[in-house]
């Protein structure tokens, strides 16, 4: 009877969650918080790619661009929690929005965090025509040319601009453009003088210069160029590329999301896009990303306080 008895219930407990045991069963939506063409709009078609073949279902990039990715993360947070919306995104946009807005429409709570897969290389950059070739050439042509223009992607983005501005005493204005292709634009159409880049700037090695490294590391595609923390202003900060779900998705399935991503950071095809921006790929683990994400809102929110930068 007892035998009988717990048989039942394990026919019960399966088909009250089909769901978990069949995951994935349709395809999967990755949401892209950028425009085409873009850093993280070629890492997510390569990781979807990877994705498609392993977990034997589509994985189809849907681009939904905005706010380095804030529109898209404001919407993911108000999706079912079941595995098949997930977004490939710059840490930055939960890292280091809380500390320049007040009003954010998420919280890193919000999310689960099934890995990450790069770092980025975060650079000041310039058009390779620009008449300076480092930082301190940078600081001496904006103060003989004030009002120089600054291409910038969302306030994550424009805050490097305002604390080079200040902590110089130099006149930058913002540019603002639509994602990593509208920076692009900006250089090299010499529409602007400066630019933030994720890493994309090392596609165009003979049109772009790196002036600062905008991380706490050195860049791995400019090895020679100083942190802008060497350079006397300590802002800088690190960003990865995180793979996101809503809060509360099943902890199998985030299992299963991690497995995907560690597959894709052994890929040679995957490798082979992320080589061609300089993404160095280190794969983290669901626990150590969450731990990572936590320590970086914590570490980037203390850099803006010390920076007396007060969210907006």
């Amino acid at each position: 009877m007892l035998k009988s008895l717990k048989l039942a219930a394990m026919i019960a407990l399966a088909a009250a969650s089909p769901a978990l045991a069949e995951w994935p069963e349709r395809p999967i939506s990755l949401i892209v918080g950028f425009g085409p063409g873009g850093q993280s709009d070629l890492l997510g078609r390569a990781l979807a790619s990877v994705m498609t073949e392993d977990l034997g279902v589509p994985v189809n990039v849907v681009n939904r661009p905005g706010a380095a990715g804030g529109v898209a993360l404001a919407g993911l947070r108000a999706m079912p929690a079941d595995g098949y919306t997930i977004m490939l995104n710059p840490s930055q946009t939960i890292t280091l929005t809380p500390a320049l807005m007040a009003q954010v429409p998420f919280s890193i709570d919000d999310f689960a965090y099934a890995g990450m897969i790069t770092s980025f290389d975060i650079a000041l950059v310039a058009p390779a025509s620009a008449p300076f070739d480092d930082y301190a050439g940078m600081v001496d042509y904006a103060r003989a040319h004030p009002g120089i223009l600054y291409a910038a992607l969302s306030a994550t983005t424009r805050v490097f601009a305002t604390e080079i501005a200040r902590a110089n005493d130099i006149d930058i204005e913002i540019l603002p453009v639509d994602g990593g292709p509208g920076m692009v634009n900006a250089i090299l159409g010499e529409q602007a003088m400066l630019a933030y880049s994720g890493g994309v700037h090392h596609r165009y090695p003979d049109q772009m210069k790196v002036i600062a490294a905008l991380t706490t590391q050195r860049n791995l595609g400019s090895p020679d160029v100083p942190t802008i923390g060497e350079l006397g202003l300590p802002i800088g900060m690190d960003m990865q590329s995180v793979l996101i779900a809503p809060a509360g998705t099943p902890d199998d399935v985030i299992a299963r999301l991690q497995g995907a991503l560690a597959v894709a950071a052994d890929s040679p095809a995957f490798r082979q896009v992320a080589d061609s921006m300089s993404a160095a790929v280190q794969f983290r683990t669901a626990a150590e990303a969450t731990a990572i994400m936590h320590a970086q809102l914590e570490s980037n929110l203390a850099i803006m306080q010390a920076a007396g930068v007060q969210p907006q």
